[in-house]
């Protein structure tokens, strides 16, 4: 009487085996690399609090040394990928200009041996991707993030004497 039960519990127990083990496996699309940095670019970066454009580019060939420590700021430049993603996201140091809302279209305001100008001129340290695709610049006020400037990663490389 005890083989009946020992050889259906073990029906019972293959049975379940059937349900719990997994399947065929599918195959997983393998997922890119990050991209990686090849040295970096120093920017020059003109304009103002509603348009920001990079008017110049140089690359080193030295790595990227990131973004100062503990810098947050409204104001991020975006670089991305040919499939949109995210490859860098940099703040930007707007804090020595005048672009508040209520200072656009104000002339130059001197403050003892502070310049305080909305005219933006400045240089952004950022890592040089080959895969770069687009620059953006973004500025937030409050929840609201608007898109200021925008350029292609061709044109950027292009600017430093590069062609791709």
């Amino acid at each position: 009487m005890q083989h009946p039960l020992r050889f259906g519990a073990g029906i019972a127990v293959a049975a379940l085996g059937w349900f719990v083990l997994p399947g065929p496996s599918t195959p997983i699309a393998p997922v890119p690399a990050p991209a990686t940095a090849d040295g970096h670019y120093v920017l020059v970066v003109d304009g103002d609090r509603d348009h920001l454009t990079i008017t110049r580019a140089v690359a080193k060939g030295d790595p990227w040394a990131g973004a100062a420590k503990g810098l947050t700021s409204d104001w991020t430049l975006t670089i991305r990928g040919a499939a949109g993603e995210v490859l860098a996201e940099l703040p930007v140091d707007l804090s020595q200009f005048a672009v508040d809302a209520g200072e656009a279209g104000k002339p130059v305001r001197v403050e003892g041996c502070v310049v305080r100008d909305p005219h933006v001129a400045m240089l952004v340290n950022a890592p040089r991707f080959v895969a770069a695709a687009s620059y953006v610049f973004t500025r937030r006020d409050g929840a609201v993030v608007t898109t200021v400037g925008e350029q292609a990663g061709a044109a950027i490389a292009a600017l430093a004497g590069e062609r791709r």
